[in-house]
């Protein structure tokens, strides 16, 4: 066993900061030390620019989910499909902090792709809250855009289209227990 140590003032003793975090002594393999040394590198290499150039990227990352879960749903993984639309929406919100005026109708348009995703996959309840969200967003753009007026009518026919849905399975609820009675 061999020591690794971050720098040479750990090996003696002293306590040192290593970004922002108190470096300390540990004991491992030497096979263990390589590894840990091509991790490390590795992640220094690949995550610290990513990290930085992160909103550069997430606009990209989202409109490649929306689309990520289309093709999932048009191949029948009906999981996938709303796991994707659900991390686009997620990047999105992340993204609105950043510039609403940008990206609300891109979250608008990834709330109604989710809530489409969901109603699908048999989550009424979850598609009916998406849904929901979009048309509230979507109806503040319309105001300050007429362009937004036909997302906006998609919307609501969406809206119509889960609340049917809805109807239809309260209606099988009710024929079922008065079968069973």
């Amino acid at each position: 066993m061999t020591t690794l140590a971050h720098t040479h003032h750990v090996e003696a003793g002293a306590n040192t900061n290593f970004a922002g975090a108190e470096a300390k002594r540990v004991i491992i393999s030497s096979d263990a030390r390589a590894i840990m040394y091509v991790f490390a590198i590795i992640g220094v290499v690949t995550v610290a620019p990513f990290a930085l150039l992160g909103q550069y990227f997430a606009p990209n990352v989202a409109k490649d989910l929306r689309h990520q879960s289309e093709l999932l749903s048009q191949a029948g993984d009906q999981a996938g499909a709303v796991a994707a639309s659900r991390r686009a929406v997620d990047v999105y919100r992340g993204l609105m902090r950043a510039s609403a005026a940008v990206y609300a109708p891109k979250l608008a348009a990834s709330l109604h792709d989710l809530s489409v995703r969901l109603n699908e996959a048999g989550d009424h309840a979850g598609a009916l809250a998406a849904i929901q969200e979009a048309i509230e967003m979507r109806r503040r753009l319309a105001k300050y855009s007429p362009t937004y007026a036909e997302s906006l009518e998609q919307s609501l026919q969406l809206l119509s289209t889960i609340e049917s849905a809805q109807r239809g399975e309260l209606a099988n609820v009710k024929a079922v227990e008065n079968t069973v009675r």
